[in-house]
């Protein structure tokens, strides 16, 4: 009977010790933590791209250029900006076609977005719909790098023929 006593203290000890030794070590034990991450991305959209997803979006149709066109039906890639193709309905109730040209670049690691030509009946440059569409466009594109829990940074944004490439830099803490 005594060994049987002698084991339960010696076993009684030992989980002392061992939960002594795991509550020592949980206090000095600091949190891996990998640091701030940053990575230089490279993302080119092709012609193609922007071709398969113009049936499934909304381009043209909602944000600063909702009142250009009602219905956007292509979307080319140029040397040195988009070209948004449509119709639009007139006073008369009368369909035409039109397109606007969006001009797009990085400056200062921002997204630069300005409509720049525009071939819509009854629209120039100068309409209020396009100078209200460019302060939108600004102000959205500050907005989203303001908000964001990541620092992304457009370092180039280029439209060439029949694809548009961004080099972003991306700053996670």
């Amino acid at each position: 009977m005594e060994s049987q006593t002698r084991k339960n203290h010696v076993l009684f000890f030992m989980t002392l010790l061992v939960m002594l030794a795991i509550t020592a070590s949980a206090c000095s034990f600091k949190p891996v933590s990998i640091g701030p991450i940053t990575q230089t991305v490279d993302i080119t959209i092709d012609q193609d791209q922007f071709d398969q997803a113009l049936p499934h979006s909304t381009i043209g149709m909602t944000g600063p250029y909702d009142r250009l066109l009602d219905k956007v039906t292509a979307v080319e890639i140029h040397d040195g900006f988009i070209r948004y193709v449509g119709t639009k309905t007139l006073a008369d109730g009368s369909e035409a076609e039109g397109s606007f040209d969006l001009s797009v670049g990085a400056e200062n690691d921002m997204l630069k977005a300005r409509i720049v030509a525009v071939d819509i009946p009854g629209v120039d440059l100068n309409d209020a719909r396009i100078l209200k569409a460019n302060a939108e466009m600004e102000a959205d594109l500050t907005e989203l790098l303001t908000d964001s829990s990541a620092q992304v940074l457009f370092k180039e944004v280029t439209a060439t023929e029949g694809a548009l490439r961004l080099k972003l830099l991306v700053h996670i803490d």
